[in-house]
């Protein structure tokens, strides 16, 4: 029976034929380029492994999608043309030189082989520098969000600070608000005050001090003299110092001024109902005219030193009086 091999050549008598260990080198060689044929004309089963091989490549996404394809195409162009010229060599020459033909197989393997290997190389050389780098990138990344939380918090401190400032900002713009108010209105009266004082030293007014004094040409007894300081805006004065005394005494006329007892006899007030304190009287008043009981006023009589020139009197007697009005 005949048959015929891959290669073409006819064989008389199939079962006179005897495999030897060169045979099945030829066999596996002869697989191989049938495969590398079927290669030629689809790459499906090919992409399948080496889609297989890429699946088990521990890389990121960014390295894998640059350099996986590169040296997939470099293996599958190396390998496809290293069986393809093993596949030439045996087809042409097996049967003529047989340890050729083996020993060609097996350096065209070892070339095969280290072309895999240089290829690996290469590949794990840009892998690592890749790696380096990334570990590079991934020490600056960490660097970043430190100084990025630091200045959050320097940040946050700031913001803080300044609302405390805002605040006190308020609070001292509240305050000067309340100043300018409260010096406005001190303004508004001492220019009140101003005005109400300027006419007085056109009207016989003597100013002592911190106070204005009325001195009367005409005489009056006690109560009418009250009634005209107090249409004059002002009252008998009330005098609470040595120098105040001693000023009165100096106009030199006996005057009236705001003391009495005219409400309980021997308790003695200014006319704002202060009790007497500060006592000027000449020896041995008050004496209520002998104890008769009609002498509840005071005046000041010039005939005397000035700390001793008080005299009570009858409240009916007219003399001049003194006006005081206080600013």
């Amino acid at each position: 029976m005949k048959n015929k091999n891959m290669d073409g050549h006819i064989y008389a008598n199939v079962s006179a034929f005897k495999p030897s260990p060169r045979d099945g080198i030829v066999a596996s060689v002869k697989f191989a380029c049938t495969h590398a044929n079927k290669h030629t004309h689809t790459n499906t089963h090919t992409n399948k492994l080496h889609t297989q091989y890429i699946k088990h490549l521990i890389l990121p996404s960014s390295t894998r999608a640059i350099f996986v394809p590169i040296l997939d195409e470099i293996v599958k162009h190396i390998t496809k043309n290293l069986i393809l010229m093993i596949c030439d060599t045996v087809h042409f020459q097996w049967w003529k030189r047989p340890p050729v033909v083996a020993a060609v197989c097996l350096g065209l393997l070892c070339v095969l082989l280290l072309a895999g290997v240089i290829g690996l190389s290469v590949y794990y050389g840009v892998f690592g520098h890749h790696v380096s780098t990334e570990r590079d990138q991934q020490a600056s990344y960490s660097l970043l969000i430190k100084e990025r939380d630091q200045l959050r918090t320097s940040y946050n401190n700031l913001t803080k600070e300044r609302d405390q400032l805002q605040t006190c900002n308020n609070n001292l713009t509240k305050e000067r608000d309340q100043l300018q108010t409260l010096y406005n209105t001190l303004t508004k009266e001492r220019a009140q005050l101003q005005a109400d004082r300027d006419p007085l030293s056109n009207w016989s007014w003597q100013k002592f001090e911190s106070s204005w004094y009325f001195l009367s040409t005409e005489t009056k007894t006690w109560e009418e003299s009250r009634e005209d300081c107090l249409k004059r805006g002002a009252d008998l004065v009330i005098i609470n110092s040595d120098k105040e005394q001693t000023f009165l005494f100096n106009l030199k006329k006996r005057v009236w001024i705001g003391l009495t007892d005219s409400v309980n006899e021997g308790t003695w007030k200014w006319v704002d109902d202060t009790p007497l304190t500060t006592r000027y009287w000449h020896k041995p008043q008050p004496d209520n005219a002998g104890h008769t009981g009609n002498e509840d006023c005071v005046e000041i009589r010039t005939d005397q030193r000035p700390l001793e020139a008080w005299n009570d009197m009858s409240c009916d007697s007219k003399l001049n009086w003194i006006c005081e009005k206080a600013f």
